[in-house]
């Protein structure tokens, strides 16, 4: 019974000691070090950083030396090197060496202060694998599944806990490359997951698997992300400045046709989304000679590249579009249909043109003001761009109002009135302006109403 106070006495004294065992900064030694609870110095300061004493089986304390964490016992014995530039790393290790597992089953990253190279050590801070990377991260996961990024040559890449490569080096970035390494430890998504990076060669972009693999070759000069989404199997890539659709082995699904990614997008949501492929066509332009025409969905020509200038089917699934061809403009039919002879000086005249053809107007119900190439003589024609009124008119201006009553300003010999629908001078060209002429035109049409 004796034996037993006397052991809980020491005991005791012994804990007490040590709980009173606290960091104190020097001030004329600018360092730390412990205090007894008497004050006097049980570990002289000689640390630019410490901290409290911790652990229940063994006691450590963190501390933090030539800019370097280790791990002391309560005598000040350095038990864990000063190799950690992370306190929480030293902190790791240092409860490893509390609950006595085998040294080297778990390693920290380290940097060997000779050469700057980073490798991992045991909680001792002994050498386990060696330094020859430029950066290292502590390892997650469990064992024997563990990992950690690590870099190299600028790129970054995981080793197991034994110290191996095994997702290869060509990250980007230490995040892009613990999430492949997150994949390789649940072993999942391996035939699905796709990261892109580049040709540390050449810079061009390619996907790798979370190995690290190419499985799309590095052959773009930009491309798009497949997504978090593992099981969604496009994306856009730019080839030769011009983007397509491929699939996540590098299958084409569209050809490098399209001038965005967003076009090439679009392409690929119309076979997506089951729409009417046959009808769906977009301009673009033949990288080969500038010239255009429209492609489909796949990026193969449905009207071929000779025009000088082409504009968008409505909704890229309309029954005509306008195209300029020797300077001028026509309407064209989603079949490749010539609707109009090319005469149109705008884009938007040929659209209308192109309108009437569409919703089945009587052919010559509007006239479009055409210059003759040949003369310079201005004359007035349908929808298909034929002659109307012949071009001896010396300036033209559009039709206004319909049908019977409809007039347009002319000017001929020098003075403008306005033509009926039949060429006629209803009013006569006597005045200086286009703007006068059309005032009196609109007088005579009020009359000349149904």
């Amino acid at each position: 019974m004796k034996r037993t106070i006397i052991l809980f006495i020491i005991t005791m004294l012994s804990t007490t000691w040590i709980m009173a065992q606290k960091p104190v900064y020097e001030s004329t030694m600018k360092s730390f070090g412990y205090k007894n609870a008497d004050g006097s110095w049980h570990i002289m300061p000689q640390y630019q950083r410490a901290g409290e004493f911790q652990g229940t089986t063994r006691q450590w304390a963190v501390v933090k030396v030539d800019d370097h964490w280790g791990v002391i016992d309560i005598d000040g014995n350095m038990i864990c090197r000063n190799m950690f530039e992370d306190r929480k790393i030293a902190e790791m290790a240092a409860y490893q060496w509390e609950i006595q597992t085998e040294p080297g089953k778990w390693v920290y990253p380290a940097r060997n202060k000779a050469d700057g190279r980073w490798g991992f050590v045991d909680y001792y801070g002994r050498w386990k694998y060696q330094p020859i990377y430029e950066r290292a991260n502590p390892h997650q996961g469990k064992d024997p599944k563990s990992y950690a990024s690590v870099r190299k040559d600028g790129r970054w890449g995981c080793v197991d806990g034994r110290g191996v490569l095994v997702i290869n080096n060509i990250f980007l970035t230490a995040e892009e490359a613990e999430e492949a390494g997150q994949q390789w430890a649940i072993g999942r998504n391996y035939n699905s997951w796709r990261r892109a990076t580049t040709n540390p060669k050449t810079g061009l972009w390619g996907f790798v698997d979370y190995l690290g693999r190419w499985a799309v070759q590095p052959n773009y000069q930009d491309q798009r992300p497949f997504g978090e989404d593992h099981n969604y199997p496009y994306t856009q890539v730019k080839q030769d400045d011009r983007w397509a659709n491929i699939d996540r082995n590098g299958g084409v699904i569209s050809n490098a046709i399209f001038f965005t990614a967003e076009e090439a997008a679009d392409a690929l949501h119309q076979m997506e989304h089951g729409r009417a492929l046959e009808g769906w066509r977009l301009p673009v332009s033949n990288p080969a000679d500038g010239k255009w025409g429209w492609v489909d969905w796949s990026g193969e020509w449905v009207i071929m590249p000779i025009f000088e200038a082409a504009s968008h089917f409505a909704n890229d699934t309309g029954r005509f579009a306008t195209a300029k061809y020797d300077g001028f403009w026509m309407s064209i039919s989603d079949t490749g249909e010539w609707l109009s002879r090319p005469v149109f000086t705008l884009s938007s005249e040929a659209w209308q043109a192109g309108n009437e053809w569409d919703t089945g107007q009587e052919l010559g119900h509007w006239l479009y003001p055409v210059r003759d190439v040949g003369t310079g003589a201005w004359g007035y024609v349908d929808y298909k761009g034929e002659w109307v009124i012949k071009p001896t008119l010396e300036d033209a201006k559009l039709f206004n109002y319909v049908w019977n009553n409809r007039m347009a300003p002319a000017k001929m010999d020098g003075k403008w009135g306005c033509v009926d629908h039949t060429g006629q001078f209803v009013v006569k060209n006597q005045y200086p302006t286009s703007a006068e002429a059309q005032m009196a035109g609109r007088r005579w049409a009020e009359g000349h109403k149904f």
